[in-house]
């Protein structure tokens, strides 16, 4: 058997399915866990198939694609990627144009389809049982008909394939077809005896497998997949993809609770005790208190350490930051130390950041705010305004927030990494800040309803607050919006 040494990958169309997002970031870049979707793609040719070099069809955004091939080029040094521009005519064109390039068997997977604990290696087992097949195509059985409206479904014979339908109104079967193939060259001549869609006007790759496995002398042969499957058509794919692969790794990620103080000695205690069994690590970073807010938290053996602020409370965004800083946890969460929120409300802030980059508390919700809290309708009519004029300057990032003062939210340390550079905010305003650049950074923000207790200490909120910070707010969005670029990638 001979082995499969090179690869293609269609990374080049447009995703307008997954506007706005795609206008920015082509679907290929979208990050699962650490790794974009067109570097996992080349790890599984690599590390599956032994392949030795892949070409990659580049042409919406390919700047982008080709900084992405020299990253990822750094990681696995082994395997040669050349980008190539694409033709503008479909898929099966894009394929074609390697002709002169490609005279030996290799495989095809499209850029926007994630697959998760794959079995692609079966690929191989079908070559070793048709060494004289023309081609292969991934098939995996779903119950879900809906996913095979939106791809193809195939007819077999046993293990050969007797007909392609393309986007079948009523499936055959639960067969649905990927977007991986095994092609040999005799895939170029079919090509060409392949007449163009008459609904779409180019010749399609379903097409042209359908033609070879109708007419070639080795004939096409389905590879039956046990997999997760994710073809990323829409934006909801895509948060479907992260939720379920974040939702099986969930037990291995580590949490942190930071707890800024400052003078919290009646508070303190309680808050830690009633947190401390939730987290992995609980770090209170203390703006230089003069009462005994350090020795108690010591006391209850959590991890301590000084902010220099000279206990000036308008420092709290650099305190903040300080103690994300100090943290290990893979997921951050800040809660105020005054006990104004409780754990219970943890366990709904970790289940949303399976599907987010950040999740925060809102107190909008009157049931769930307690009688005598400082949440006065000036205040509460503050956030609410400022939060919608958030959605309105991001409305094509389908913001939704109705409080933008909330000091109880969690977000991945691997997405405040890549906002970080842009935190410039340094009192309690940073967390609009960090809403607004998770956001503006083309990451998936999401505000959930939370429990507010009077918190101890409570500062009476004034008229003129609520002018000041109302002004601060306004200039900070117009800022990020306007001076600091109205779209950023994180980077």
């Amino acid at each position: 058997m001979k082995k499969i040494r090179i690869g293609v990958i269609a990374a080049a169309g447009k995703g307008t399915r997954a506007y706005p997002r795609t206008s920015f970031i082509p679907k290929p870049l979208f990050v699962i866990e650490g790794k974009s979707i067109l570097h996992r793609n080349v790890e599984l040719m690599v590390k599956t198939f032994g392949i030795e070099k892949v070409y990659v069809l580049v042409g919406h955004l390919k700047e982008q694609i080709i900084a992405e091939i020299e990253h990822i080029r750094s990681i696995i040094p082994k395997v040669v990627i050349e980008p190539v521009n694409w033709t503008e005519k479909g898929l099966a064109s894009d394929v074609a144009s390697l002709e002169k390039t490609i005279h030996e068997p290799f495989l095809t997977i499209l850029g926007d389809e994630f697959y998760y604990r794959t079995d692609h290696d079966i690929f191989l087992k079908v070559l070793k049982k048709h060494p004289n097949m023309a081609a292969s195509i991934g098939i995996v059985k779903t119950s879900l008909l809906s996913r095979i409206r939106k791809n193809y479904s195939v007819v077999l014979e046993n293990d050969k394939i007797l007909n392609l339908v393309e986007k079948p109104e009523n499936p055959p079967n639960e067969l649905l077809g990927l977007g991986s193939y095994f092609f040999t060259p005799e895939y170029f001549e079919f090509f060409k005896k392949t007449p163009a869609s008459q609904k779409s006007g180019v010749i399609e790759i379903t097409d042209v497998i359908d033609k070879m496995a109708k007419e070639s002398k080795g004939g096409v042969y389905a590879t039956m997949l046990s997999c997760e499957y994710f073809n990323i058509n829409s934006m909801q794919d895509y948060y479907h993809a992260v939720y379920e692969v974040r939702n099986d790794l969930f037990h291995k990620f580590k949490t942190s609770l930071v707890i800024p103080t400052n003078n919290n000695e009646r508070s303190i205690t309680d808050v830690i005790v009633d947190f401390k069994d939730k987290f992995n690590e609980i770090i209170v970073i203390d703006n230089e208190s003069t009462d005994e807010t350090l020795a108690l938290s010591k006391k209850e053996k959590v991890k301590t350490y000084t902010f220099p602020g000279d206990g000036d409370p308008t420092r709290l965004g650099e305190q903040v930051r300080r103690g994300i800083e100090y943290a290990t946890g893979d997921i951050i969460v800040v809660v105020s130390p005054d006990g104004s929120f409780r754990s219970k409300d943890f366990p709904k802030l970790l289940e949303y950041m399976k599907d987010s980059d950040m999740v925060i508390g809102t107190r909008t919700t009157r049931q769930m705010i307690e009688q005598g809290s400082n949440l006065k309708p000036l205040y509460r009519l503050v956030n609410l305004l400022m939060g919608k004029l958030v959605e309105v300057f991001w409305w094509g990032q389908e913001p939704r927030f109705t409080d933008v003062d909330c000091q109880f939210f969690s977000v991945w340390r691997e997405s405040y990494e890549r906002v970080k550079p842009q935190l410039v905010v340094e009192d309690r305003k940073f967390i609009v800040e960090l809403m607004i650049d998770i956001v503006r950074s083309h990451m998936r923000c999401i505000e959930i309803p939370v429990s507010y207790f009077k918190p101890v200490g409570q500062v009476e909120y004034r008229l003129r607050d609520m002018i000041s910070d109302s002004i601060h707010i306004m200039k900070l969005i117009l800022s990020k919006k306007f001076y600091l670029g109205e779209d950023r990638d994180g980077e």
